[in-house]
């Protein structure tokens, strides 16, 4: 009797499938056009790093972006890509908006136009490779920007890599290449100290190279670190990649509508006990509601309750945003009592916005501008698009809003930026405060604005009251250390600027150091001495 076991069961009589290994990947090889964008790109970012990283994001930030602007075009552009216009108005605003980096350096905006530039380009990107999909006039366009923007270059890389060596398998001219530079190394050698000898400007010019020798590398190593996730993102655009979808089924669940009616409601009740309470203002019978010893005045309603309110309005959007998404439907469409709260709250909210800009109003009347009231004013104004387009998204679910939003939000903001919001604020408090409008003027507040209220400070010196022009001296003073270098000789006390690099240009630093420059030069020995001891 035969007992040899069967080779697919073991001792036990259990039968086992045996292993198979899964089909190996293949990576289809990179194009010629996709080989050489390696160096072009890895060029774009080195470039990048160099004018912007340590440049402190001024002129070489709004030259380096072109330049990665223009080569992200050159290798992802498709003619047949849909939603063209919409990604090339985003891809120009983010353009215009670099160009304020080299013109302002608010420590504020700064950082968020950068932010603004990067969500632009990202729209510009997808917009211009096909990546942007039917649902570009919903929130789900963000979402879609989001995961292929963040997703696509970490879960890419593969691909790339896997492009990569297909292709150097086949490509033997990329050795070649690569070895005919190696080659002409010791050439080279000989050659530049011979160039070098023979004229002065090349001389200055290897001179400058290898004293900053060692931050090229670090910047080098710095772009060749940046560059397998850049490309990976291109590559992605170029090839219209999408990040894996590992749960193919849907994953949103939708709350019942009576739960979203009640909770929309209970919201709507309280903000109708406010309304309510504000008739104490406007009639006597309602007086016993406000507390006891209140005086209304322009400055105590100024005072009170705009920051409260701006934060409800975020809040109101938030939640009638979330409800509308998740709210359970009836034939796709969300039920009328659920459209009618949250028209409601909206509206609640365009009225709070109202009643928040008059107060920002009579606070600047009252206690003059400064930077934070224009910024807050401003995303108001943002808001209050926001929330219209909202509204009208309820009426005509079909009417693409997110576009829009996008387009006149970014417009408000770029106008923001280019309106020298420093020195708007710097000259209203001297202006209001010379003609009597403001009672007391804050020196110290102008004088830690960016460099664009330098000017002001300026002109401040030369004030007819004494104890403002003392404080601008003296806040002039402190704030010209860190804008210039001072030297003194034995025979002359001299200002000068302490940065001339293009890359670092910026026309309200200039701008500030060439008016303490002029300033200080305009003082006597014994000023000037007075000036640096302050």
């Amino acid at each position: 009797m035969d007992n040899k076991i069967p080779e697919n069961q073991n001792q036990q009589g259990a039968y086992f499938v045996p292993y198979t290994a899964p089909p190996k990947k293949e990576y289809t090889p990179l194009s010629k056009k996709e080989n050489s964008f390696i160096f072009i790109i890895l060029f774009g970012l080195f470039i990048f790093v160099d004018f912007s990283l340590f440049h402190g994001f001024s002129l070489g930030f709004t030259i380096s972006y072109a330049i990665i602007f223009a080569i992200s075009t050159a290798f992802i552009y498709r003619k047949d890509a849909q939603n063209k216009i919409f990604a090339i108005i985003c891809g120009v605003l983010s353009l215009i908006l670099s160009i304020a980096n080299s013109l302002f350096n608010n420590e504020f905006l700064k950082p968020i136009s950068i932010l603004v530039i990067l969500f632009l380009y990202a729209v510009y990107c997808l917009g211009i490779s096909s990546g942007l999909s039917k649902i570009t006039g919903s929130y789900k366009m963000l979402l879609d920007l989001f995961m292929k923007t963040i997703a696509a270059p970490f879960e890419n890389l593969e691909n790339v890599f896997g492009s990569i060596k297909a292709g150097a398998k086949s490509n033997k001219k990329g050795l070649s290449i690569l070895l005919g530079v190696l080659i002409s190394i010791p050439v080279l050698a000989v050659v530049i100290p011979l160039l070098v000898s023979s004229d002065a400007a090349f001389e200055g010019l290897i001179s400058s190279i290898f004293e900053n020798i060692g931050i090229y590398l670090v910047e080098l190593l710095i772009a060749a670190v940046l560059l397998p996730f850049f490309y990976s993102y291109l590559f992605a655009r170029k090839r219209n990649e999408k990040p894996e979808n590992k749960n193919t089924k849907s994953q949103a669940k939708s709350f019942p509508s009576a739960l979203c009616a009640s909770f929309l409601s209970a919201i709507s009740i309280t903000y109708l006990v406010y309304l309510f309470s504000q008739l104490a203002y406007f009639f006597s019978a309602f007086k016993g509601i406000l507390p006891e010893g209140y005086t209304h005045s322009a400055s105590a309603f100024a005072r009170r309750g705009f920051y409260e309110m701006f934060a409800i309005c975020v809040i109101n959007l938030a939640v009638v945003s979330l409800v509308s998404v998740f709210s359970e439907r009836k034939n796709k469409k969300l039920p009328v009592f659920i459209k009618v709260l949250s028209v409601f709250i909206s509206m609640f909210s365009v009225l709070l916005l109202v009643v928040a800009m008059q107060k920002m109003r009579l606070n600047i009347q009252t206690y003059g501008l400064s930077v934070n009231r224009i910024l807050v004013s401003a995303f108001m104004l943002m808001i209050g698009v926001v929330i219209a387009f909202f509204i009208l998204h309820i009426f005509a679910p079909k009417v693409k809003y997110m576009q829009p939003i996008i387009i006149i939000c970014s417009v408000i903001f770029i106008a923001l930026t280019f309106s020298d919001i420093d020195r708007i604020a710097a000259d209203y408090n001297i202006n209001a405060y010379t003609s009597g409008k403001l009672e007391t003027l804050d020196v110290e507040a102008i004088a830690w604005m960016s460099d664009s209220a330098v000017p002001s400070l300026v002109e401040l010196t030369k004030n007819e009251d004494e104890k403002i022009a003392d404080k601008a001296k003296k806040e002039l003073a402190n704030v010209t250390f860190y804008r210039v270098d001072l030297t003194e000789n034995i025979q002359k006390l001299s200002l000068k600027e302490n940065d001339t690099d293009f890359r670092s240009y910026n026309r309200a630093r200039r701008n500030a150091n060439k008016a303490v420059i002029e300033y200080f030069n305009s003082l006597s020995d014994n000023e000037k001495r007075a000036f640096i001891e302050a």
